[in-house]
């Protein structure tokens, strides 16, 4: 949706991640079990009826969006499965009058724009990898606070921080502004551009924030929080000029000694722009592994898979090693 800046299916509350993602799944799957034309075809019909993902957590909570995209990477499997062994979809399961564009977006669909590209652009080469577990259009917010406490500005020297960022974000990380500033859960936390910024300046997990500053008691933490009462968010005419290719952020810190500091980041962390190195990557994974995997398994996988990347190597010993966790 061009007027609103955000994708027709975010407007109608669906989460284009978990939902397209299935049939992206189902052709990789497919296509690694190297299954003919026609099956491809019913693997993308198949799931197509097994991609599903509602955004109301965003708004009031749940921890289900959590699961999505690991739903998505399964339903695309199992769709696979179910066309190799003889299950078929429909043809036209994207294009058709009750299929999957007009069942989501209705008639604010252009198919040419869609398949504009096709087999000569390719996406993958633009992926990014969060560094953070939270909301995607905070990461901008917490790279410009852990820039600022990088040059010396702490919290008690704050008295208040303007964050500037894109117009469809606000709804998002922003508004309502006192669910924001004082999240009932770590889960909301998430999604809060208060809490995110106020939190990056407190804390230094993982790449920057971890999983355990998105706990029920760290949304509660009284530093936390009094100091994103301190933050407020509103609309960036810079920021809008760059969504939604990058989602920037422009930050203010307000400090009693009456100066004020900005920090801009205007590229996304760990997109192509700003990748990750693969030390932060391996970090990333082997932090996200750790309650399943010890310390040396997780090394050995992150390196097997490294090695595979690089040197397009077997990934018979990566199946071995996980066999054994």
């Amino acid at each position: 949706d061009r007027k609103l800046g955000n994708s027709v299916f975010f407007e109608r509350g669906f989460h284009a991640t978990s939902i397209c993602g299935t049939l992206g799944s189902a052709v990789a799957a497919a296509m690694l079990m190297k299954l003919n034309a026609d099956e491809i075809t019913s693997a993308i019909g198949i799931s197509a009826s097994m991609g599903a993902g509602l955004l109301e957590a965003n708004r009031t909570g749940g921890t289900v969006k959590r699961m999505h995209c690991g739903w998505a990477a399964h339903g695309g499997v199992v769709a696979a499965e179910l066309a190799q062994a003889g299950l078929t979809g429909p043809p036209t399961v994207i294009e058709g009058r009750f299929g999957f564009m007009q069942a989501y977006c209705g008639d604010q669909v252009n198919l040419d724009e869609i398949t504009d590209g096709l087999g000569s652009t390719w996406v993958l080469p633009d992926l990014f990898f969060k560094p953070y577990p939270c909301n995607h259009f905070t990461h901008t917010g917490i790279d410009a606070a852990r820039t600022l406490k990088a040059k010396g500005v702490t919290p008690d020297q704050i008295v208040s921080i303007d964050l500037g960022v894109p117009s469809p974000v606000l709804r998002t990380i922003a508004e309502p502004r006192e669910s924001k500033i004082k999240p009932e859960s770590g889960y909301h936390a998430a999604f809060s551009g208060p809490f995110t910024v106020a939190a990056a300046f407190y804390r230094e997990n993982g790449l920057g924030l971890f999983h355990e500053d998105f706990e029920d008691e760290s949304a509660h933490d009284p530093e936390i929080l009094a100091l994103a009462a301190k933050v407020n968010v509103n609309a960036s005419e810079e920021c809008d000029a760059i969504f939604p290719f990058q989602f920037p952020a422009v930050l203010t810190a307000h400090l009693k000694d009456g100066t004020s500091m900005t920090e801009k980041v205007l590229v996304n962390r760990g997109g192509p722009k700003n990748p990750l190195t693969d030390a932060e990557l391996a970090l990333k994974f082997e932090s996200n592994v750790r309650d399943s995997l010890n310390p040396d398994q997780a090394r050995e996988v992150a390196h097997t898979i490294f090695d595979f990347a690089t040197n397009k190597t077997s990934l018979a010993n990566l199946a071995s090693l996980l066999e054994q966790v």
